[in-house]
């Protein structure tokens, strides 16, 4: 029998273990919409996120594992945190490359606004210092007009904006919104002349 591992971050808070090449989760309140969108971005060839392999002991979900990185100590991304010394920053590459995974994201839905609720270095794989899967789909959300004027989705605002980010030359810094929270992505300013 193949050990179980615990995950490092908050998937371990929430029973998500690694065995072998997949992660066993049990499911959340929105198991049966994290189902169907994981079962719709693999129909729609979206290889970046992990596939559902069906359910295993004590009801939890089968998902396969992605190899790579993540940023799971969220202390060293947030500027609001404290200032640590080992802060880890993103380039405008890194940012422009999370922002086109999370609109091929969208794209996979066909037009549905489904948010993925935590989009964020902490639920990105990264290789080579990129992400390249999104991860962590517990905090999925229907939030279509219609879901929401219907009081069924769990988003708080009317409409929600897929993660934009607007740059401050000036200040050095990004401001980022991802499904209507904002913080604040430390970014390197080039020295000036």
């Amino acid at each position: 029998m193949i050990p179980e591992a615990g995950l490092p971050g908050g998937a371990s808070e929430r029973g998500a273990v690694r065995v072998g090449d997949t992660v066993r989760r049990p499911p959340g309140p929105a198991a049966e919409l994290v189902r169907e969108v994981l079962r719709r971005l693999e129909s729609a060839g979206f290889e970046e996120a992990p596939r559902r392999r069906g359910r295993a002991e004590q009801g939890r979900d089968v998902l396969t594992w992605i190899e790579g990185d993540t940023h799971t100590d969220r202390s060293r991304l947030h500027p609001y945190v404290g200032d640590p010394p080992d802060r880890v920053l993103f380039a405008d590459e890194q940012l422009a490359a999370a922002l086109r995974l999370l609109r091929r994201y969208h794209a996979a839905l066909a037009g549905d606004l489904v948010c993925h609720g935590g989009f964020g270095p902490w639920n990105l794989v990264w290789r080579d210092g990129l992400p390249v899967a999104v991860i962590d789909v517990d905090r999925l959300r229907d939030a279509s007009p219609d879901r929401l004027r219907r009081g069924r989705g769990r988003a708080r605002a009317p409409a929600r904006r897929p993660l934009t980010a607007v740059a401050s030359p000036a200040a050095g810094r990004r401001r980022c919104s991802a499904a209507g929270n904002r913080h604040t992505c430390v970014t390197q300013q080039a020295p000036s002349s």
